[in-house]
């Protein structure tokens, strides 16, 4: 499963196990604060440690999707816009004004929002388009 980044900093999250009230506990956590809920990942005794890191990282997966695609896109992922045949990688991004710098194969700088973009790298990659 590819480990998603965190949509309000843009860095990679970890998973992290910690005790409350003498129980260990596990969540995935990112540095900026955003994380999953503890209370749904119990380690028990006889748990086994990598379904638990897996669980969690589903449970962040459903986190992030909740955010809007705009958000969820970093510097460095690919997209296709609706009037573009081309793949374009995103430069960098503006969220106060909701635009997307994206630069195509060629080096061309193009400037989107996000009623512009036909598919997002994880649709991209739904459909076999990217990596």
């Amino acid at each position: 499963m590819k480990k998603l980044l965190c949509p309000l900093c843009g860095e990679m999250p970890k998973f992290v196990t910690k005790d409350i009230d003498e129980i260990e506990v596990c969540q995935i956590l990112c540095e900026c604060g955003l994380a999953t809920e503890v209370n749904e990942y119990w380690l028990l005794p006889k748990g086994d440690p990598e379904e638990d890191e897996l669980r969690a990282w589903k449970n962040w997966k459903k986190l992030v999707s909740k955010f809007p695609p705009f958000l969820r896109v970093h510097q460095g992922d690919n997209l296709k816009l609706d009037f573009e045949d081309d793949i374009l990688t995103v430069i960098g991004k503006d969220t106060d004004r909701g635009k997307l710098y994206l630069e195509n194969c060629r080096g061309d700088v193009e400037i989107a929002t996000s009623d512009d973009v036909e598919a997002w790298p994880w649709e991209l990659k739904q459909k076999g388009g990217d990596e």
